[in-house]
């Protein structure tokens, strides 16, 4: 939701830079489950991922301090 919040404030750059985040046009490693590209916010050096704003999924498989592209995370069971 702060997602869809902060979109309405960003200016016409911020927005396709956003989408290329989410498109895999912009990013920051590769998906540690599928190899495509994937962005995380924490590796770009902020404080807060998009990730935090999804519901809980079960990475109890994932090795920690491992990213997922957003595919692979909706992917995981709920928690």
């Amino acid at each position: 939701m702060s997602e869809l919040t902060a979109w309405r404030e960003m200016g016409d750059e911020q927005q396709e830079q956003r989408i290329d985040e989410i498109q895999g046009n912009c990013s920051t490693h590769r998906c540690s489950q599928c190899g495509e590209p994937a962005y995380c916010d924490i590796s770009a050096g902020k404080s807060t991922c998009w990730c935090f704003e999804l519901t809980k999924r079960d990475t109890s498989g994932i090795a920690p301090g491992l990213c997922l592209c957003r595919k692979c995370l909706e992917k995981l069971p709920l928690l």
